[in-house]
């Protein structure tokens, strides 16, 4: 130990550089294979589809398609298609929820069924139920306790 301690102080002669630092850290026949390369995912959308695909996209969205649906479809984030639609100048739609289903969704609710239930009856996401039973005052249940996946 003390040699390692002499080697590597400042008082040593030896004028160790980084590489032989290693070899004598490291065994000259054990040295590992380079790992391959790492692949990366490309973000851009526009990258990785065609302009065909965008273009259809867009049709499909002005055509009435939800985005969300879209994006599933494809394999991304809707906020990532949203994002696209709106560098391309598409204007976005607002789902409009109105005071008859903010009510009939309170109803819902109130009798028992879940949220996700009621997101999928009435084909909205989690926040646009949220905001509606928030809005009419309804009084929200505790969450329900995550079970253990084995």
């Amino acid at each position: 130990m003390a040699g390692i301690i002499d080697i590597l102080s400042n008082n040593s002669d030896l004028a160790l550089t980084p590489d032989g630092l290693r070899n004598l850290a490291i065994p000259q026949g054990v040295r590992e294979a380079p790992s391959a390369p790492v692949e990366f995912q490309i973000h851009r959308l526009s990258a990785r589809l065609s302009a065909e695909q965008i273009d259809g996209v867009i049709q499909r969205y002005e055509s009435g398609e939800s985005a969300r649906g879209l994006a599933a479809e494809f394999g991304i984030a809707p906020s990532a298609l949203l994002r696209l639609l709106r560098e391309r100048k598409v204007i976005i739609r607002q789902q409009v929820v109105t005071p008859d289903q903010e009510q009939q969704m309170a109803q819902e609710y109130e009798s028992g069924m879940t949220m996700a239930e009621i997101e999928a009856e009435h084909g909205l996401s989690h926040g646009a139920v949220l905001r509606s039973l928030h809005r009419s005052k309804v009084e929200m249940r505790a969450k329900a306790p995550r079970q253990k996946r084995n």
